[in-house]
């Protein structure tokens, strides 16, 4: 009897505390949906909710992976992976995860250090089989390294990538690619600056340090992460398989983007080491803990010894009044201004391809860390970052938010005597409208920025922790607005005064014209001009007439501006007028072979 009433206590007791850390678990998840913030913290400022910041930002879809102690604390997804079929994203569901793919490859470049089949320090030509990276004077004084590679510290060309449309027939292979053969659309990869001078970022790079680790296993590039990393770490739903295998279609979400070039489609990426990842959140942060628990010397991928290479700072991304960020040999770093505790350093890779942005931010020691895959290609300061401060705040991470703000309560009306429109540049006007009992700031038609009185006429910009003041005239009505960076104050615009945009906003066309004639945009910002106003939606086509009628005036010779007449001409249905100006075009730059092909497609 005994024995039974022990052992229904004890069972009792069991239950009581899974009940309550089950209770403590939704708590926190609760917490971080409801606590989005901007990058400071604010005292009184409650928190927005990730359903709501979903549709202020248009963000379909959110995939969140929480790390605690090492562990995967929560994960939960929310929203739709395809918005047409009303299909929910769950925490199955794969994501492009965009640039975060040469942390992985990184990691697998170290595994191969780790075994002796690479070095980090030799000239990395002498792995290469398949391709070489050519010589130049830059290389002949210093070649380039796999340290290099991974550090983004190499010289080498190629920022980015932009991906193709699943219709692309045939992707080019990584030599062609890096060759810059006429079907990769890009252009060679080339040590074009000194190599271990500083920090350059080159995902052309990263396409040359896939290569040596092909070359030096035989193996593809799929395979190759599968086998040193994937498989080891348990992640079913992670690949480099470029397009996605069928195998991974019903969990693969949709992308999406406003952006004037995306097709509406996820694209492809053959560039695999420097795009080619779709993983879950989920299996994302199975990798970041393993790189945590092998600094421990307790994971399955690096050595202690390797791991502490890897978070070793190689050059200085950027530093300013707030934060410190350098790159080490894979993952980016960042801490605190003046912080002195190793708790307080974290590292990450963020990424972002056409229709998907990727989040990823981790503690070197401790433990911590979240993972947010979306599929908006838009969100690069937006949502995610806020979700990662919201994660931050609730699991007190080490000296990674700003102090907490003190805001001053003033009054609504001298709240709004702040209010109204402040010239930045010719083309630049910063808003300040009244929230509640704060304001807030957009940049044209930038995304909002969260201000907050620190005293009268003072106020902070949130995006940079920095201060603002607002000035005054002999009658005391506000004239002006000045950041501590600016060395002039921005006046305060009258009602009928407004920049060049505005007009065209307002179909005030010569008005238009008239303000960015006085600017003296050159051919190409002109012309970029018109392309963004023809892709808009919904556009304007008188807009992009006036524009290109300033352009024509002012760059008469200007083979780009004939080109985007020719454009003009296709999208009001007059194929003869785009083909006159598509001629000229190419009669002023005979070497454009894309006027050259449209002309074609043109003629048959």
């Amino acid at each position: 009897m005994k024995q039974t009433f022990l052992l229904f206590a004890i069972l009792s007791f069991f239950a009581m505390t899974v009940s309550a850390q089950n209770a403590k678990l939704e708590q926190r998840t609760k917490t971080v949906e409801n606590s989005l913030m901007p990058p400071v913290p604010v005292e009184g400022f409650p928190g927005w909710n990730i359903l709501d910041r979903m549709k202020d930002y248009k963000v379909p879809g959110v995939s969140i992976a929480v790390i605690k102690d090492y562990k995967i604390d929560w994960a939960k997804a929310y929203g739709l992976a395809d918005t047409t079929k009303k299909t929910p994203v769950t925490t199955e569901t794969m994501f492009s995860a965009g640039s975060v793919s040469k942390l992985v490859m990184a990691a697998a470049a170290l595994r191969l250090v780790q075994e002796g089949k690479l070095t980090l320090d030799e000239p990395i030509n002498n792995y290469l089989t398949s391709w070489k990276l050519a010589e130049n004077d830059w290389t002949r004084q210093k070649p380039v390294t796999l340290r290099m590679l991974l550090s983004h510290t190499g010289g080498t060309s190629q920022s980015a990538y932009f991906g193709y449309t699943p219709d692309k027939n045939p992707l080019p292979t990584l030599v062609e690619i890096l060759s810059g053969a006429p079907v990769a659309e890009a252009n060679p990869v080339v040590v074009n600056s000194e190599p271990g001078k500083g920090f350059r970022y080159s995902g052309g790079g990263s396409m040359v340090a896939q290569l040596a680790l092909m070359d030096v296993t035989k193996k593809d590039f799929a395979t190759l992460a599968q086998d040193m990393v994937f498989g080891p770490l348990g992640m079913k739903n992670a690949t480099f398989a470029q397009p996605l295998p069928g195998r991974f279609a019903a969990q693969a979400s949709w992308g999406y983007s406003s952006a004037s070039w995306y097709k509406g489609m996820p694209y492809v990426y053959p560039q695999q080491a420097a795009a080619g990842l779709y993983t879950t959140a989920t299996d994302l942060a199975k990798f970041f803990i393993d790189i945590q628990k092998s600094y421990l010397g307790k994971g399955k991928t690096l050595s202690v010894a390797m791991t502490r290479q890897m978070m070793t700072p190689q050059a200085v991304f950027s530093e300013g009044e707030n934060t410190k960020e350098q790159i080490a040999v894979g993952p980016f770093l960042l801490q605190r201004a003046g912080n002195k505790d190793s708790r307080g350093v974290y590292f990450y890779f963020d990424g972002t391809n056409a229709g998907f942005t990727a989040f990823t931010q981790a503690s070197v020691e401790g433990g911590n860390g979240v993972v947010v895959l979306l599929n908006s290609g838009d969100d690069f300061n937006g949502l995610g970052k806020e979700i990662i401060r919201a994660v931050a705040q609730t699991y007190h991470w080490h000296n990674f938010l700003p102090p907490t703000l003190q805001p001053v309560a003033l009054d609504t009306k001298e709240l709004d005597k702040y209010t109204g429109r402040y010239r930045r540049g010719a083309d630049e006007v910063v808003y300040i409208r009244r929230e509640k009992g704060y304001l807030v700031e957009k940049i044209n038609e930038g995304g909002d920025i969260y201000c907050f009185p620190v005293a009268k006429d003072t106020i902070v910009f949130t995006d940079f922790n920095i201060k603002g003041q607002f000035g005054r005239d002999a009658a005391g009505d506000v004239v002006s607005l000045r950041s501590v960076y600016q060395d002039k104050p921005m006046p305060k615009m009258k009602d009928n005064e407004f920049s060049p945009s505005e007009h065209l906003k307002a179909r005030r066309y010569a008005e238009a014209k008239a303000g960015f004639r006085q600017m003296n945009l050159n051919e190409y910002q002109v012309t970029y001009l018109a392309y963004e106003l023809s892709n808009k939606k919904p556009n304007d086509l008188n807009a992009v007439k006036a524009i290109l009628e300033l352009a024509l005036e002012q760059h008469p010779k200007s083979a780009i501006v004939h080109s985007r007449w020719g454009d003009y001409c296709l999208k009001r249905n007059e194929p003869a007028k785009a083909v006159e100006y598509y001629k000229k075009a190419l009669e002023l730059d005979p070497t454009d072979e894309q006027t050259r092909e449209t002309l074609k497609r043109l003629a048959k």
